[in-house]
């Protein structure tokens, strides 16, 4: 599927569909959005993953940073397709949502199955050059 993935360690319990910050040391942190926004929150060099399966806090598993068909965790209401708008809220922590809070927009992720309600697991294309995270 064209993917393109990192062996990490989990630093807390991260279900399927839950995007990551990889750290330069491949260390998978929770996606806290002020870490996307505050220059002093995140050290260079963190890109971000998503975990396609259940890892347990000091476990080590593969994060998917690129490909196609891939588990993505969602809420509210995203139409496949969608690419211009789709991030993280404010509140929801690795969790993508189709009005992003400001700063928080993530560009190179298309959905491509349509969810509406609750949170839920769907399908994206991760798709590369996206640069890594920097303050």
């Amino acid at each position: 599927q064209g993917g393109h993935y990192e062996y990490v360690e989990a630093t807390a319990t991260q279900i399927t569909g839950k995007f990551v910050l990889i750290s330069p040391t491949s260390t998978a942190f929770g996606v806290l959005t002020a870490k996307l926004t505050t220059s002093a929150a995140l050290p260079l060099g963190f890109d971000i993953g998503v975990f396609q399966n259940l890892i347990s806090q000091g476990e080590f598993g593969w994060v998917a940073k690129k490909g196609r068909n891939l588990y993505v965790l969602c809420t509210g209401t995203i139409t496949a397709g969608n690419s211009s708008c789709v991030g993280f809220g404010s509140a929801q922590s690795g969790i993508l949502k189709s009005a992003p809070a400001v700063g928080n927009t993530l560009h190179g992720v298309w959905i491509t199955t349509s969810i509406s309600g609750g949170t839920q697991t769907t399908t994206a294309t991760l798709q590369w050059p996206r640069s890594v995270v920097h303050p």
